[in-house]
């Protein structure tokens, strides 16, 4: 009694495509959100910077 390796294979090809999908879409998604979060910090650390100095 064998086991149905190709299908098996299948759904690890398919699951692996699907995470390389979602990869290719998230890991932009999350560096610019980093990016944009690092900026928004830093522009307030400016902003407090400048105020507490007058």
């Amino acid at each position: 009694m064998e086991r149905d390796l190709p299908v098996a294979t299948t759904a690890i090809e398919a699951s692996v495509e699907t995470c390389q999908r979602t990869g290719r879409i998230l890991v932009p998604l999350l560096i610019a959100a980093a990016v944009t979060g690092l900026g928004v910090f830093v522009f307030f650390e400016l902003v407090t910077a400048v105020l507490l100095s007058v």
